[in-house]
């Protein structure tokens, strides 16, 4: 069996790993330029570095983006953590074109089948993403998994938040600089130990490993997150609806793991985490109520017979323009998808409009 289907259009080359649904080799050809801006373990397919045998295939194949259903412990039903869709295979159910494809999860998660429809725009250097969950019965959270890689850091720019949070408890116990749990509706003011932190920066610390789940205002549709990359000198840039994937969580690591053959080449990594989803908190705290769930935030999406949950999310990059040390908005105007820097330059790309259902 091939484990790698790949896409290709004029403007992007991506493959999906059929093995666990990672996203590889995500390329994009743009304005005589070529990004890689996604992230792939270097342990990933790699006989010379080691790592145990008992590590679940979703860190095995750590890779790009992938679905988290659930994100995070699955412990409503077994399955490895992030579950089933970002564990197990999935087959190819249809071949639409070159730059298109549908595919299928093999195993049923709380009975219900989800499917993946991935498109490389032809006229622009962007991913479109589509999740379908069709049958099943119960309460399901889920989240993106974007990754990438900072190799002198960068800044990050987002669609407005109302609030950051940390977790009840760190992900890393003694590597995490910020303070768990904590809260603040000022993200260059978090709360960090006996100071503070910008989470608009990254890293955050010389060494850490900490995890921020992000709220978005009431008003927003359309949620972005842009991350300017400094060494790389591009814009990697994530979409999504705002209304169907409230948070953006995200996983800030800045260490190095302890075996030898990783010094050095594991670190700088940025998690862009959409989702609807408590905070880290796994399948079962996310039916519960939570500090999210008192702000009105869903923490997971209904599945059933009636039901057709949709998630859609778009990866993007593009040369950051020199003098752009932020992006200020991400918009949809018309047919083309708008980035503003800022001093109220724009950048405009071509856009499919009816992609997302939102005004």
């Amino acid at each position: 069996m091939t484990e790698f289907i790949r896409l290709n259009s004029s403007t992007l080359s991506v493959a999906l790993d059929t093995r666990v649904g990672h996203l590889r080799d995500y390329e994009a050809r743009y304005g005589g330029d070529v990004f890689r801006p996604l992230y792939t373990a270097p342990w990933v397919d790699n006989d010379t570095i080691n790592k145990p045998d008992d590590d679940p295939p979703v860190e095995k194949y750590l890779s790009g983006d992938f679905l988290g259903a659930p994100f995070a412990d699955s412990d409503v039903e077994p399955s490895p953590q992030h579950g089933w869709s970002a564990n197990s295979m999935w087959d190819l159910k249809e071949q639409k074109s070159a730059n298109e494809a549908t595919f299928e999860l093999q195993k049923l998660v709380l009975g219900a089948r989800i499917q993946k429809t991935l498109r490389c725009a032809n006229d622009a250097p962007l991913l479109y993403q589509i999740h379908r969950f069709i049958g099943g019965s119960g309460s399901l959270p889920v989240s993106h998994h974007v990754m990438t890689q900072m190799h002198d850091g960068g800044y990050i720019s987002r669609s407005p938040k109302r609030i950051a949070m940390t977790p009840d408890a760190p992900i890393n116990h003694g590597l995490n600089h910020l303070t768990c749990p904590a809260s603040s509706s000022e993200l260059s003011l978090f709360p960090a130990g006996s100071s503070t932190a910008d989470l608009n920066h990254f890293p955050l610390a010389h060494k850490h490993d900490d995890f921020v789940t992000l709220v978005e205002m009431n008003h927003n549709s359309l949620g972005w997150t842009a991350v300017l990359r400094n060494a790389e000198e591009d814009i990697l840039f994530v979409l999504k609806d705002a209304s169907v994937l409230p948070v953006t969580m995200q996983w800030y690591y800045h260490d190095e793991l302890s075996e030898p053959q990783l010094y050095g080449i594991h670190k700088g990594v940025l998690g862009i985490e959409d989702g609807c989803s408590g905070i880290h908190s796994g399948h079962q705290a996310s039916l519960g109520s939570s500090r999210l769930t008192e702000l009105g935030v869903p923490t997971n999406i209904k599945l059933g017979d009636m039901e057709t949950p949709e998630i859609r999310h778009v990866i993007g990059v593009i040369r950051r323009p020199e003098h752009w040390e932020n992006v200020s908005d991400i918009n949809i105007c018309s047919d083309e998808l708008v980035l503003t820097g800022p001093g109220g330059e724009t950048i405009s790309l071509p856009f499919d409009t009816e992609f997302f259902n939102i005004n």
